[in-house]
C-alpha cells in the first residue's frame, strides 16, 4: 500500500468520527448529554485524527514532499499546517465545552455544538484538499525509494501515538462507535 493510500484509509476513518461528532453534537442541542460517547469520540480525533493521522504528515509526509520541492510555510503544505492548527484549537474548545456540560455550566452545549461545527467543516475541506490535491502532488513527487520510506515509518508513528497494538484498537473503537451511535454495523 501506497503512502497516500494509508493516509486516504485513515481519511474515511476520520470522516466516520465527524459523522459520529455531527450526531452527538445535535443530541446536545437537543438536551441530551452522551457524556462518555463524546468523551470518546474527541479522544478519537485528538489521538487517531491529530496524534497519528497528522503526525504521520507532518512528520514524514510533509518534510519528504519538501526535500521534493513544495516549499513548508506556503503553498499546499503550508495551508495543511494550519488546518491542523485551527483544528486543534476547536478541538480543545469542545473539550473544555465537554467539561462545562459535565457541570451543568450555562452556555457549554451551544459552544459545543458550534465548536463541533466548525471542526467537521474544517476537517471535511481539509480532507478534500489533501485528497484530491496534495495526494496527487505526493504520488507525482516523492520517488519510490521515498515512498517506501514513508509506508515503513507510519507504524512508528502509530506506535508511539497509540501504543504498540493502539492503532488497531482505535480502529475497533471507531467501528463501535459507528454502530452505537450512527445504528451502522461494520462489516
Amino acid at each position: 500500500m501506497t503512502p497516500t493510500h494509508v493516509l486516504e484509509d485513515e481519511h474515511e476513518r476520520i470522516l466516520v468520527l465527524l459523522l459520529v461528532l455531527d450526531r452527538l453534537a445535535r443530541h446536545v442541542r437537543d438536551g441530551e448529554r452522551p457524556f462518555d460517547r463524546l468523551a470518546e469520540c474527541l479522544d478519537l480525533l485528538r489521538t487517531f485524527a491529530d496524534g497519528a493521522h497528522h503526525g504521520k504528515e507532518e512528520r514524514h509526509l510533509f518534510p519528504a514532499l519538501e526535500a521534493a520541492g513544495l516549499p513548508r510555510h506556503a503553498g499546499p503544505i503550508g495551508v495543511m499546517l494550519r488546518e491542523h492548527d485551527l483544528g486543534r484549537g476547536e478541538l480543545a474548545t469542545m473539550a473544555a465545552a465537554l467539561d462545562g456540560l459535565r457541570s451543568d455550566e450555562a452556555g457549554a452545549a451551544v459552544r459545543l455544538s458550534r465548536a463541533a461545527a466548525s471542526y467537521t467543516g474544517l476537517l471535511r475541506d481539509h480532507i478534500e484538499k489533501e485528497n484530491l490535491v496534495l495526494f496527487r502532488m505526493a504520488r507525482e513527487l516523492l520517488p519510490a525509494d521515498a515512498a517506501e520510506a514513508l509506508t515503513a515509518a507510519y507504524p512508528g508513528v502509530d506506535d508511539e501515538v497509540l501504543g504498540p497494538g493502539g492503532y488497531a484498537r482505535a480502529l475497533a473503537r471507531i467501528d463501535r462507535l459507528e454502530e452505537e451511535v450512527l445504528g451502522r454495523a461494520v462489516v
